[in-house]
């Protein structure tokens, strides 16, 4: 009997020397490759305490890149990285998984591409490591992809309208079907969120950009937050700030002839009010003026809209006319043609939908 307990207890002394020195290499790998620790703790004095090992980080001046780091076990210095700020830089492109810490984002682009594969349907994995001054989480966003063919998705006659088969009716018909969003922080599952009535995104509020696991088809008050960090710190640039000021008449005004400006083939029209563009906090122009001076390009607001709908600070809706599509602001609305008969305009015009009201100005013909 005695030499029973010996031998479980043997091999639970063995299982947890190899668990911690599993853990120690993993870090210990992360740091000669310029990495920071996965299960290491940070600390407020600038440390990642890990269980028996410290890591110290220094980072450039007014930077979050790396320039040394140094492993110590038990008090002695087992690893370290000294890198110049080029290298550090190439690396941090490289990198696979995204680092908040503190609230600053690395690697942003990473969200980018998962967001854009989970909306087709393609499966992908987005691993996040979030560093707070209290806690670390390791936190794993996976797309799993369902057996539904996506061709079969039907559109309505304005807005695409994801159809629900009616024989679905348990969450995992849904996740077999449509696929599903599997979050895991530290090793835990956390949620699953099927891939037909939830979607992954950002909303921006008060310079904090938050991604969230919003619904399409389902009235909630809270959405799962599955990270959070600062607008500073992100990709994200305003060039300039546009603003609509309605005028009493309703009717449509051109603004530029096509290939006026750009080469682009289409024209620029606003209805029902007059469009002006800040540059730079204070300088204000006409939109015609703006173009016509070479201030901004008709590229410039429709890139600026794909980026602010990125980052929620528009919706975007599309039409089942060729690909038009709206980017609905909260006092403003940016219609971009693309229709099946050739039509490539833009119109700027009030808040909400706005397409009908212009097909119905018949503004092609005055």
């Amino acid at each position: 009997m005695k030499k029973k307990i010996l031998i479980i207890i043997s091999i639970v002394i063995i299982l947890l020397i190899l668990g911690y020195g599993s853990i120690v290499y993993i870090d210990y790998h992360n740091v000669v490759n310029g990495k920071l620790p996965i299960f290491a703790n940070y600390s407020e004095d600038g440390r990642y305490q890990g269980l028996g090992y410290t890591v110290e980080v220094t980072y450039y001046p007014d930077t979050d890149i790396i320039e040394e780091m140094k492993m110590k076990l038990f008090g002695k210095i087992i690893a370290g990285m000294v890198q110049d700020i080029e290298k550090q830089n190439e690396n941090q492109e490289n990198q696979e998984i995204v680092s908040i810490d503190n609230g600053n984002i690395q690697n942003e682009n990473k969200i980018d591409a998962f967001i854009d594969k989970g909306d087709n349907r393609e499966a992908d994995i987005l691993q996040i490591h979030i560093i707070s001054k209290d806690k670390t989480d390791n936190m794993t966003v996976e797309f799993v992809p369902g057996t539904y063919d996506e061709t079969s998705f039907k559109e309505s006659e304005n807005t695409v309208n994801r159809q629900v088969p009616r024989t679905v009716t348990t969450e995992e018909e849904y996740e077999e079907i449509y696929g599903y969003y599997k979050i895991t922080v530290n090793g835990e599952e956390t949620g699953r969120y099927d891939g037909l009535r939830w979607h992954m995104k950002r909303v921006t509020k008060d310079n904090t950009v938050q991604v969230i696991i919003e619904p399409y088809l389902m009235e909630v008050t809270e959405f799962p937050v599955i990270c959070e960090y600062s607008l500073e710190s992100s990709n994200y640039e305003q060039k300039f700030e546009l603003a609509y000021m309605a005028r009493k008449d309703m009717g449509v005004k051109k603004i530029a002839e096509e290939n006026q400006f750009d080469n682009l083939d289409f024209g620029v029209y606003t209805i029902a009010g007059d469009v002006s563009i800040t540059i730079e906090g204070d300088m204000v122009y006409s939109l015609e003026d703006a173009l016509t001076q070479g201030v901004i390009t008709v590229q410039d607001i429709i890139e600026q809209a794909k980026q602010d709908e990125k980052y929620g600070f528009c919706e975007e809706a599309y039409y089942s006319d060729g690909g038009s599509t709206e980017y609905r602001y909260v006092e403003y609305t940016i219609l971009k043609y693309n229709t099946l008969d050739g039509n490539k305009d833009l119109v700027i015009g009030m808040q909400g939908m706005i397409i009908n009201q212009v097909n119905a100005s018949g503004y092609k013909t005055e």
